[in-house]
């Protein structure tokens, strides 16, 4: 009996190592290209299994290509797939595939169908990575896709679809969570990365520039955190709105000028964590509009227009251990009641005007003796009654600017920071 056992274990053990051998040996490599056995990817696709990796030399295919196998599409010396502007140049359909090393150009222009250069469809575990996407609608597209990377590609938009009804997005997440986009490279689109009904993403180290109306477009989308990135020359540089415990950190958010040229955008955000950001040169660095319960500490607000604009519908943030350097107007507001707070536990923030501002420090406690007003007299009256902008640099308004200063009872806005830094707070380097 016990040598029966014996042997039914020996006959088992030797089953799976012959089927794990089967597998292995079943998995290969494909190789494309001109005048060899497959000379189109989809060839190439078609007589893949599962697990196979398709080598693809240099070379233009011109091909819209359908991934429904978990295999690994690798580009070598850069080949191009050209979607002749029709439908999806690439579309995956599939878990646990990749693609690495493709420039991927002329997708479909139907806005309307979401036409994209690399689109992921109900699938998870895909990787996208070191591909250049240009002259697409859409660069990457996830629909329904949780628990994938999206890292290191570069995406153009197309060069004569330069408005917001022409254009689609670099990366676009839709009810997608859980995935990690970094490293990306996104310009000339609409919106450079667009993030919807879509929570727990790690989106960090992204460089979005010269979009058309926002570097970042956010909505719907709770628990997600942003590192790292830079949104630069947008029309706006981020808007992030009807979420909460967002976590922002690192990010950089500059030159974002023009008449809706914020560096932040808050709709509607709460409970949230911004710390550590560059806001620099943008006609608004943040505004907020309901935004409330939040938390701004080392952040830099540097040569902005106005540093924060905030509504009234906007209560309870709590704003402390921030530098404000050399912006024409510190903050705006339209109400003269407020319960935003500028400190935390003894902790203000640092004003580059509040030396001029009759502030002291007798005991040399590096805390100023004097309540620091942020919201000038004039911003206050611009933000009541905006027609006033017109005649900002008038002798009457520079002779009001002049009497507040003097007499700083005539500022009806009743917040204000009572514990003003004396030197600017120490933010690390590396998180700019």
């Amino acid at each position: 009996m016990a040598r029966i056992k014996t042997k039914k274990i020996i006959l088992i053990a030797c089953l799976i190592l012959l089927t794990s051998f089967q597998v292995r040996s079943f998995t290969r490599e494909i190789t494309v290209g001109k005048g060899l056995t497959y000379s189109s990817i989809t060839e190439a696709l078609q007589v893949s299994n599962e697990g196979d990796t398709i080598v693809v030399k240099n070379g233009v295919y011109k091909e819209n290509i359908v991934i429904n196998k978990s295999v690994h599409l690798i580009g070598e010396e850069n080949p191009v797939i050209e979607g002749d502007y029709r439908g999806d140049v690439v579309r995956i359909e599939t878990d646990k595939a990749s693609i690495k090393g493709f420039t991927i150009r002329e997708s479909g222009v139907d806005l309307r169908k979401d036409e994209s250069g690399i689109k992921v469809m109900n699938s998870e575990g895909v990787t996208i990575e070191e591909n250049q996407l240009e002259d697409n609608i859409i660069g990457v597209y996830l629909y329904s896709s949780p628990n994938n990377i999206i890292r290191n590609n570069t995406s153009y938009g197309r060069a004569d679809y330069t408005t917001e009804e022409t254009n689609g997005n670099g990366v676009h997440l839709w009810k997608s969570p859980n995935n990690t986009i970094e490293g990306n490279h996104i310009r000339k689109h609409r919106d450079g990365i667009y993030v919807e009904f879509s929570p727990g993403n790690l989106i960090r180290n992204n460089h979005c520039e010269r979009n058309v109306r926002y570097g970042l477009h956010y909505m719907y989308s709770d628990k997600n955190t942003f590192e790292g990135n830079t949104f630069e020359r947008n029309g706006t540089g981020s808007a992030l709105m009807y979420s909460k415990n967002i976590i922002l950190r690192g990010n950089t958010f500059k030159d974002n000028l023009g008449p809706n040229g914020f560096g932040m955008l808050l709709k509607s955000l709460t409970d949230s964590i911004t710390e550590e950001n560059l806001i620099a040169n943008n006609t608004v660095g943040i505004f907020m509009d309901d935004a409330n319960r939040n938390v701004f500490t080392k952040n830099i607000f540097s040569q902005n227009g106005w540093a924060i604009d905030l509504f009234s519908s906007s209560n309870d943030n709590v704003l402390y251990a921030n530098n404000f350097l050399d912006n024409t107007y510190q903050v705006m507001t339209d109400t003269d009641r407020t319960t935003n707070r500028f400190f935390k536990n003894s902790t203000g923030n640092y004003w580059s005007d509040y030396k001029g501002y009759n502030g002291y420090d007798l005991n040399g406690d590096g805390i100023g003796d004097i309540p620091y007003k942020p919201v000038k007299l004039l911003s206050y009256l611009m933000k009541r009654y905006p027609d006033l902008t017109v005649f900002l640099e008038s002798p009457g308004l520079k002779a009001l600017e002049f009497a507040e200063r003097v007499l700083p009872v005539l500022n009806p806005v009743e917040l204000n920071d009572p514990y003003p830094l004396m030197n600017p707070v120490q933010i690390e380097e590396d998180s700019k």
